[in-house]
């Protein structure tokens, strides 16, 4: 009777590798609760095979989250096999999305949870291979994450960007696809991007001072590089309406903005986030209210729920996110300034507050925030 404990021993390893939590969950749309209340989690953890994902699923049930987002890596770093390019991934033969998203698809109360996905646009392993797509400052030097605006407009970085946020529109569906660090301000003065912009504007030359050089600060070029990010969003866009015989145009299109702190609803039109250009290709905004990395008074979170609700813009396409970094970038910010500015992120109408990230989320911070969160939930039920 070898067989018996050869099939055991089969058996064994099938459980302990569980292959069907690869394949990729059908989310589907999720009707978009009274309140969002979203956090994100980190790639590292999203690929780590050591995570617990059934903790982080109730650590999500006792703040009442509604919705999760997880990152899903880069274009030449995924958390799947990327058919069309293989080499990406991040650990061959797992799916590390789909095994999130189905340990954290569903809310304690049986109702399911909303499942959004981010994509990082940087491209470092890319500009080190090939540094013709980075970009380019004003001295001509290349920087080490961000391609340029030539790349993104009709180069092969935008042109993969787009058929990743497809891909994961296809596989996954999720209720939301967020864009995040992508920019266009230092790194934008390079002689391609110098044609691009003046095939755009008809202008001849870049905007220059008294001293003749380059005006790095002049509106038209805020105006300029946010038109290259929408245009390159709404070719996402369209991307996604394809997808699922177009199921896709239910996937909501997000983009991370960071802030105009000198003028709050206008968005930081330097780095190409200008808010009402961008509007016309997304479906929300989620705004960087990231006061501790950029040392801003808590208080400035209430002015800014303020601002965008006096704004002509929907607050409904609005997620204000508050970020736990400190001024150094690695330690949180205290977990009593945390909560006041969650607080204040669902002021003057903002009905869509995000936390992030999940690995600077110790004890005292998920307490916090329970202590926030839950009564809101609670209030919706009753």
């Amino acid at each position: 009777m070898i067989l018996a404990p050869l099939v055991a021993a089969a058996l064994v390893a099938l459980l302990l590798a569980r292959p069907w939590e690869d394949v990729p969950p059908l989310l589907g749309p999720v009707d978009p609760p009274e309140h969002i209340r979203s956090l994100s989690i980190d790639f590292g953890i999203v690929t780590d095979p050591a995570t617990d994902w059934s903790v982080v699923n109730d650590r999500l049930d006792e703040v009442a989250a509604t919705s999760v987002d997880l990152n899903a890596g880069r274009v030449e770093f995924t958390g799947f096999d990327w058919e069309a390019y293989p080499d990406a991934a991040a650990e061959p033969g797992r799916d590390h999305i789909a095994r999130a998203a189905r340990a954290l698809r569903t809310m304690a109360d049986g109702s399911p949870r909303q499942i959004g996905l981010v994509v990082d646009a940087y491209v470092p392993e890319w500009i080190r291979q090939d540094p013709s797509v980075a970009g380019k400052d004003a001295a001509g030097q290349p920087g080490p994450y961000q391609p340029s605006a030539t790349a993104l407009t009709d180069g092969p970085v935008g042109q993969r960007l787009v058929e990743y946020v497809a891909a994961l529109g296809e596989r996954y569906g999720p209720s939301q696809i967020t864009i995040t660090e992508l920019f266009l301000d230092r790194y934008s003065y390079g002689d391609d991007d110098l044609a691009l912009y003046r095939e755009m504007t008809g202008a001849t030359d870049w905007p220059r001072g008294a001293d003749g050089q380059i005006d790095e600060g002049a509106p038209e070029l805020g105006t300029w590089r946010s038109e290259v990010l929408a245009s390159l969003l709404a070719r996402m866009r369209t991307a996604l309406d394809e997808v699922r015989d177009g199921e896709g145009k239910q996937i909501e299109l997000a983009m991370d903005v960071r802030v105009n702190w000198a003028d709050l609803a206008s968005g930081d039109a330097s780095s190409g986030h200008d808010f009402e250009i961008l509007l016309r290709s997304v479906d929300r905004l989620v705004v960087w209210a990231y006061i501790g990395v950029l040392q801003r008074s808590v208080d400035e979170v209430g002015a800014l729920t303020a601002a965008l609700a006096a704004s002509d813009i929907d607050s409904d396409r609005i997620t204000v996110s508050v970020g736990l970094w400190g001024p150094d970038g690695v330690q949180p910010i205290p977990v009593e300034t945390m909560a006041e500015a969650v607080t204040l992120a669902g002021t003057n109408g903002i009905r869509a507050v995000h936390v992030t990230p999940y690995s600077l989320m110790s004890e005292p911070y998920w307490t916090a925030l329970a202590g926030i969160w839950v009564p809101q939930a609670e209030a919706e039920g009753d």
